[in-house]
């Protein structure tokens, strides 16, 4: 079952400007920031008691950001979603037929990540996640 939003990630080009924006705009300090290198991905966390705020930056030219920036420019990269119970969660959108990516399949466990795909959700990239 669904819970509620868990975080939204904002693709931007320039992670250090917009991360001197949001400071300001949210009155609040960056909470911390990382580099996932493997994936090309620099970010910055603005947390809200159990939610939050990423924004996320390309490290080059090549990876998933790199390449939402050059074709979409900057905005929402996807938004993740809050599930009390992640397998159900899935058995429950397979059996709808709710198309998704990363879905390890009935009876497998999930060990990355889990994504309903943009084009039935009217272009929001989705993000299933139990904490």
């Amino acid at each position: 079952m669904f819970k509620g939003v868990d975080h939204v990630v904002i693709a931007v080009k320039d992670l250090d400007e917009k991360v001197k924006q949001y400071e300001a705009i949210y009155s609040q300090p960056v909470s911390d920031r990382s580099e996932a290198a493997a994936a090309g991905m620099a970010m910055a966390f603005f947390r809200f008691g159990d939610s939050y705020i990423e924004l996320v930056s390309n490290l080059g030219a090549e990876g998933p950001i790199a390449k939402r920036l050059e074709n979409q420019g900057e905005g929402v990269h996807l938004v993740a979603m809050k599930v009390d119970n992640i397998e159900k969660t899935l058995d429950d959108l397979r059996a709808k037929g709710v198309r998704l990516v990363g879905d390890p399949g009935a009876g497998n466990p999930v060990k990355g990540q889990v994504f309903i795909h943009p084009s039935v959700t009217g272009g929001v990239l989705t993000q299933i996640v139990e904490r």
